[in-house]
């Protein structure tokens, strides 16, 4: 196996709740693969974050029986780590465990999923996974709408369907929310007693927007199953996806009318029937000249290795 040059690299699928990676050689294709815990810098302790970088390095190059040196470049496509500073302080996590001749690119992990979904980076791809966020490119241009984390933004995204369901919850405790299934459903699900018991849950336990985002598989469940308040949450959060989905095409394509594909991306669009169908007929009423796009075989930690030998040139 050739191991100079150009030929080795990991991509990095770093999304909010897990990391994906895979060690990948130009020929011969993935040698190694693994799970690791979430990357994200701004919602999990640095320490666990380093560590879980080296794992990704060394656990992979041993798993393929390759020296650590032999890596030629790695592009790790990470939620929430577009700011230089954020990229600076990735790197100097990464540094002590690959060679100095390693070339480190990283980008958003909506880079990554557009390269998978659509093998280019030309058009709109919205991710509504723990969080969210929409990203276009044309030509030269990139635009961005969202991902500006769970305090400021993550429209439709896991976390804000989790976090809606919480305080539907505490609404109809105060008698200002009808009754919803997801009062039964969550407390079980968090083996709680009462609503209020929630307060401790979120503010003086270690759950955090992992765990609140966990919650949106019970909302897609009773909404399907014709829970109203379920089912409104979903309406209006579908609703704010396309939201960030109208700038982007406006400020990218608007000029000239192209008609460009949307990739989505996401568990919530893409395991999530009911949530799906809301969101795309939402879209269809703007009437934006926009062509969904699904490929559910398609794996952002694939697209993080092309952009990586892309960057090897």
């Amino acid at each position: 196996m050739a191991l100079d040059g150009k030929h080795l690299v990991i991509g990095v699928d770093g999304g909010g709740t897990k990391t994906e990676a895979a060690l990948v050689h130009k020929e011969r294709g993935i040698l190694a693969e693994g799970l690791f815990p979430s990357t994200n810098i701004h919602s999990n302790p640095h320490d666990q974050v380093r560590e879980a970088l080296r794992a990704i390095v060394h656990d992979l190059a041993a798993k393929a029986g390759v020296p650590v040196d032999a890596i030629d470049g790695m592009c790790l496509g990470m939620a929430g780590a577009d700011r230089p500073a954020d990229k600076t302080v990735l790197t100097e996590m990464l540094n002590p465990h690959v060679a100095p001749t390693t070339k480190i690119l990283i980008v958003n992990d909506a880079v990554v999923a557009m390269e998978a979904v659509l093998k280019r980076l030309h058009g709109i791809l919205l991710i509504a996974g723990t969080g969210s966020i929409c990203l276009g490119y044309r030509e030269e241009q990139t635009v961005r709408c969202g991902g500006w984390g769970h305090f400021l933004a993550d429209e439709g995204s896991g976390y804000m369907l989790g976090l809606s369901a919480l305080r539907a919850i505490m609404e109809n405790h105060d008698q200002r929310m009808p009754d919803t299934t997801l009062t039964k459903r969550i407390l079980g699900e968090l083996k709680l007693n009462s609503p209020t018991d929630l307060v401790g849950w979120i503010y003086l336990g270690k759950n955090g927007k992992t765990e609140v985002a966990a919650l949106s598989r019970i909302v897609h469940d009773e909404g399907t199953a014709g829970d109203p308040v379920a089912r409104q949450i979903l309406d209006r959060e579908a609703g704010r996806l396309v939201e960030i989905v109208e700038p982007v095409y406006r400020r990218l394509f608007g000029a000239t009318g192209e008609s460009t594909e949307l990739a989505l991306w996401g568990g919530n669009l893409l395991n999530a029937a009911l949530y799906q169908s809301l969101f795309l007929k939402k879209l269809e009423a703007t009437g934006l000249p926009v062509k969904p796009v699904i490929d559910l075989k398609a794996r952002a930690v694939l697209g993080a290795a092309t952009h990586a030998f892309n960057m090897l040139g």
